[in-house]
């Protein structure tokens, strides 16, 4: 795409009484179509897997975001969750390139703390970990991101550099990682959440998809 001028010059062009030429026609179509441009939604289009087993004790939509608290019955084991985001973009044709995503989350943090069982203070080990990312057009996985080990960023943002071509929309899918231990056997009915629902609690903000002319 040609270099981009500035919009007085262009407005110079269509002044009254002026006669713009043909090349001032290009110039203006040049500079204003097939913008870049995102597709945007908001931490309320959240989906969260509950297949067997995967309980939710909190699920709080407010101001564009998605708060959640999973619920897991048994500590001591390693789990895995998924949380997905399907965004409306379909049809753009070959003339566009799915540039890059930025998504926005925060997620629990890996730390150590000391709760109650009863009357018995349990000391619990917590791993948490972004195990990966998967982009989807529809029909087909386009992009996988794995971080590094222990990297949880409140702003992901990853290059996809594809044509979006005839695709049947965006689907994004979030893979999280537990590993919940404690020192001592708890009771069938222990919640690690229990007064104090911050220690696993999730936010989840919005998702731009950032789309390019294909030059």
């Amino acid at each position: 795409m040609p270099l981009k001028l500035d919009k007085n010059r262009l407005k110079q062009y269509f002044r009254s009484g002026s006669r713009p030429t043909q090349e001032q026609f290009y110039e203006l179509i040049d500079n204003c179509y097939n913008e870049e441009f995102t597709s945007f939604v908001s931490g309320y289009h959240l989906m969260v897997d509950k297949g067997e087993g995967n309980s939710i004790k909190y699920f709080k939509r407010e101001a564009g975001k998605t708060k959640i608290v999973p619920l897991f019955k048994r500590i001591n084991t390693v789990h895995q969750r998924f949380y997905h985001f399907a965004i409306p973009v379909s049809h753009l044709g070959s003339g566009f390139i799915l540039e890059k995503i930025i998504l926005e989350m925060e997620l629990p943090q890996s730390k150590n703390y000391t709760i109650k069982d009863h009357k018995k203070d349990v000391e619990i080990t917590q791993r948490v970990q972004l195990d990966y990312i998967k982009v989807f057009n529809g029909t087909e996985e386009i992009h996988e991101y794995t971080p590094d080990e222990n990297e949880i960023e409140q702003v992901q943002e990853f290059l996809i550099e594809k044509p979006a071509s005839l695709w049947k929309g965006i689907a994004i899918d979030i893979a999280i990682g537990y590993d919940i231990q404690s020192n001592i056997a708890v009771s069938d009915q222990f919640d690690l959440t229990a007064g104090n629902e911050e220690v696993l609690e999730h936010l989840f903000g919005s998702v731009g998809c950032i789309f390019k002319p294909n030059e």
